[in-house]
């Protein structure tokens, strides 16, 4: 693997984090607008944020199975 293809799967998985946090902070956001609490506001951000990273990484893992 050379240096440039592991420089690009670094970037991915960083803005996978990236968009990650903000659907984390959209679901907190929705949720607090809402008027629930804020305890209950960090748990679906939470929730939010695991399932948004979960679907991005598996989605990376497909395509650079599929570009390797």
């Amino acid at each position: 693997m050379s240096v440039t293809h592991t420089a690009i799967l670094l970037i991915s998985l960083g803005l996978a984090v990236v968009i990650s946090l903000l659907v984390a902070g959209a679901a907190f956001a929705v949720t607090r607008w809402g008027g629930s609490t804020v305890p209950e506001c960090l748990s679906v951000s939470g929730k939010a944020f695991a399932t948004a990273l979960t679907v991005i990484s598996a989605v990376l893992a497909v395509l650079i199975t599929f570009i390797r």
